[in-house]
């Protein structure tokens, strides 16, 4: 009777594989897949007092692009088509466009010169943007007509209807003017607000805005099973990790963004283009 081949040691040899394998899978996956598998996701914000001429308004955000040697220019021009393609009324970009070195802001910008849309493009800054050069970025977005509202406001007008825009200076960088960012808005118009950091949402100051666009959190870009993410154990930062919160009558929305910081990973954390659709609430 011939042997069976399949031995003891075999098997605990299988043992001992398995684990490593599954390990050596999830890297691949983390590093290769989730990083370029783009989520573009739909939410639907309600908005107290929203005008009819804005039922149905479309905001489709950018965040934390970070362009740099591990995220090169072609990824960054592949978000951008994918983000044109979801054909919004108005643009919105929270920071974080590049990371560590000056040479990558304005290829960067360059590329998102693509974004078209009937109301325009819009954008701040964020802390990586001052990490590298805060000036340049500003001049590089503007010079391909992309307005930086470094704490300042305007308003979207459809006929007699309109709602309010306002956007901040990177908070973590005491770059906030909340007078000048605010300054002229009605309290009666809807404003949305736009800050690299989402933890504004605690400040005294957003208590009259309707909805505030962030990013900075990347999701936590490693988000386990059971465990959650392991950067909570070393930032405060991801008290709004993602997704829609509210306080009182302000909404936030935090969008995972489509680059990385730190590792070349994400697992757990798709990579997000948003699209927001105001609601009349």
């Amino acid at each position: 009777m011939p042997k069976d081949p399949f031995t003891r040691r075999d098997f605990l040899r299988g043992l001992v594989a398995a684990p490593l394998v599954a390990v050596s899978a999830t890297a691949a996956y983390a590093l290769v897949i989730e990083p370029r598998n783009y989520l573009i996701s739909e939410t639907d914000i309600f908005i107290r007092d929203l005008p009819q001429a804005f039922e149905g308004f479309r905001i489709t955000q950018l965040t934390d692009l970070h362009h740099s040697r591990i995220l090169g220019i072609r990824e960054i021009r592949h978000v951008v088509d994918l983000a044109q393609q979801t054909t919004p009324d108005m643009f919105v970009l929270t920071g974080d466009y590049s990371t560590s070195y000056r040479r990558y802001i304005e290829p960067c910008a360059e590329a998102l010169a693509a974004l078209i849309a009937p109301e325009g493009v819009w954008a701040v800054l964020g802390n990586h943007d001052h990490y590298t050069d805060p000036e340049l970025t500003t001049r590089a977005l503007r010079r391909q007509h992309i307005e930086v509202m470094n704490n300042a406001n305007t308003t979207i007008q459809r006929g007699s209807d309109a709602i309010q825009l306002s956007g901040i200076d990177d908070w973590s960088w005491n770059g906030t003017d909340w007078v000048k960012a605010f300054a002229g808005l009605k309290t009666n118009t809807p404003t949305i607000l736009l800050s690299h950091q989402p933890r504004v949402l605690d400040f005294e100051q957003t208590k009259d805005v309707s909805l505030i666009l962030s990013g900075h959190t990347h999701g936590g870009q490693l988000n386990f099973p059971l465990l959650g993410a392991p950067a909570r154990l070393f930032t405060t930062d991801l008290r709004y990790e993602r997704g829609l919160f509210r306080r009182g009558d302000t909404q936030l929305y935090v969008s995972t963004g489509t680059g990385v910081i730190g590792l070349p990973l994400r697992l757990g954390v798709r990579p997000e283009i948003a699209v927001l659709r105001l609601k009349r609430g």
